[in-house]
């Protein structure tokens, strides 16, 4: 096993062993989870890029997406990371992830390009995750998806070219997904009797 994944592993178990954890015991054990999903993603990471067979990555059993002239609709099975996760392996990961879905969803038709896009993120996690701190919406990584849409469902991410909305819910399965849609219809079927 990698010696950075062994060492965390170590600290996490030393942060569990004792019998009354508080809750900064926890609180460090959270945070040195964080630490191995990223060291984990890394090592996932580069024996893809660099020991690659040819077979299935990562990123294909995790990422979908669909498209037709109306909507374009990607599936992360895995909630969109807060920004104090942000690792550069976490964030590798996510480009991965979201490029594979975009890509999924034009394998049947072309996607449709908005003179102005409504991006619709819906971030799902189950059901007794507690993660109050890290669960507002705005500090979710928001960010890496609508960057990594801009020319390719519409120009740019000022407000000419695109609004968004982000919605947290509760859920079975973690799952990240988003919706790109012409804002002119969504504004229109919220608000009908606007001008």
């Amino acid at each position: 096993m990698n010696v950075e994944i062994t060492k965390t592993l170590k600290k996490l178990e030393l942060s569990l062993s004792n019998s009354d954890l508080t809750h900064n015991d926890l609180c460090k054990s959270y945070e040195i989870s964080i630490r191995l999903r990223s060291q984990f993603l890394g090592l996932i990471y580069e024996k893809e890029m660099f020991n690659s067979t040819g077979g299935l990555r990562i990123a294909d059993t995790l990422a979908t997406g669909k498209a037709d002239e109306e909507m374009v609709m990607l599936i992360i099975n895995e909630p969109l990371p807060s920004l104090k996760e942000m690792t550069a392996a976490i964030q590798e990961h996510w480009l991965e992830l979201i490029h594979t879905a975009i890509k999924k969803s034009a394998e049947d038709k072309k996607l449709p390009y908005f003179k102005k896009a409504f991006v619709w993120i819906e971030i799902s996690t189950p059901v007794g995750s507690n993660n109050k701190k890290l669960w507002d919406t705005s500090n979710r990584a928001i960010n890496l998806v609508i960057n990594n849409l801009k020319g390719i469902f519409f120009e740019d991410d000022n407000y000419e070219h695109m609004a968004f909305g982000v919605v947290g819910k509760w859920a079975e399965k973690d799952a990240t997904t988003v919706r790109i849609m012409d804002f002119d219809k969504v504004y229109q079927s919220i608000f009908p009797d606007s001008p």
